[in-house]
């Protein structure tokens, strides 16, 4: 048996999180630093929110200015939403991790490390291409202001914002401070969904040696049963930390991805902030999938723990064994599933009604658009 820490699977969302002052700190010294760090972040982020809501509130009659400030202003709302709930669930953050250090997970053979590797890399590969992309999005929204054909000379900034002053005087100072916010909400909002992912992954992959562990040998059946009791236990810690953050950010995907089809359709296909849209298109659309495609491995996964007691030798066991295997096969019938709110599940059939929703809004925004 070798050990395998599986914090380290997302210690460098950890550590995002920490310096972001957000994350639970472990280092006394270092407190001070990480509650500035967490007032400069909080502080931007809801100014940001509420100068939006602010200008939205004075320009609600102009159907293509709403949905163009809406598409941020959801974000926004469902990145704040969500980290309220992280600070709010730190305690359950702990349990989690507490969890993650267990023997009975982190004690594996060559080839379940192997397999845990694999699963982390696969992982890791996600969280790069999603980070690319956030990137991209600030990026973008720094840049399209000076290349829009709409501005014709004059100074535009990334979101059309309310301030109690008048921002012309103070451009440059407006600019950088809407940029910082944005690559804020990006750095913030990015981990912490790598971080929720990484937990399913983590806990798909613990899922899939429980399995192999069962077909293996039955001499062990008692470290399987406490096992899986742990990854039960598991699912439910990650479901209270991180499911209200998600269910929000659902209920806002639906409405963001319709808006980013609205604007792409009203505005210039040769403009600058039409290639930012669709760079923002891929990033929501990455970050819904993502959610759903690894709550549906976990789900699946759990359900194979079914089949493969039933492929052990279960018929030359004694009658304990046997006792346990039912056991297992009878908690097994229902699998492992994680709920955004207590609503949703984390699948692929609400991918779909996600897209679905989506699209008939888009549908009902043209229709007005095209009457007015």
């Amino acid at each position: 048996m070798e050990h395998f820490n599986l914090l380290d699977s997302f210690a460098t969302e950890k550590l995002h999180l920490t310096l972001g002052g957000f994350y639970p700190a472990t280092t006394v010294k270092r407190k001070f630093l990480f509650a500035l760090s967490f007032a400069f972040n909080t502080a931007i982020s809801w100014t940001q929110f509420l100068s939006m809501l602010t200008f939205l509130y004075f320009n609600s009659s102009k159907v293509e200015k709403v949905s163009e400030m809406l598409l941020f202003c959801m974000t926004q709302f469902a990145f704040l939403n969500k980290l309220t709930n992280f600070i709010l669930q730190r305690n359950n953050l702990r349990r989690v991790e507490r969890t993650l250090q267990y023997r009975v997970l982190t004690d594996v053979t060559e080839e379940e490390k192997s397999l845990l590797k694999e699963h982390v890399n696969e992982g890791r590969i996600l969280a790069r291409i999603y980070r690319a992309l956030c990137f991209l999005v600030v990026v973008f929204y720094a840049l399209f202001p000076f290349f829009d054909e709409r501005s014709n000379g004059a100074h535009r900034f990334p979101l059309p914002c309310w301030f109690p002053f008048d921002e012309k005087n103070y451009y440059y100072q407006v600019f950088f401070g809407e940029i910082i916010s944005i690559a804020v909400g990006a750095w913030i909002n990015s981990n912490i969904d790598i971080l929720t992912v990484m937990m399913c992954i983590l806990v798909t992959a613990e899922f899939e040696i429980l399995s192999r562990r069962i077909l293996g040998t039955s001499t062990r059946l008692k470290r399987c049963v406490i096992q899986y009791d742990v990854l039960l236990g598991l699912v439910k810690e990650v479901e209270a930390t991180f499911s209200k953050g998600i269910f929000v950010q659902f209920f806002c995907s639906v409405m963001v991805i319709c808006l980013t089809g609205f604007q792409m359709l009203v505005i210039s296909f040769t403009s600058m902030q039409f290639v930012l849209l669709i760079v923002y298109f891929s990033c929501m659309m990455c970050q819904v999938a993502m959610y759903c495609w690894y709550g549906h491995t976990v789900m699946e996964s759990s359900d194979k723990i079914r089949e493969a007691c039933y492929m052990t030798d279960w018929d030359e066991s004694d009658v304990r064994e046997r006792k346990s295997l039912v056991m297992i096969m009878e908690r097994a019938k229902r699998p492992a599933i994680l709920r955004a709110g207590g609503f949703f599940v984390l699948n692929i059939p609400t991918l779909m009604t996600i897209l679905r929703s989506s699209y008939s809004y888009f549908a009902v925004l043209q229709r007005l658009y095209s009457k007015s």
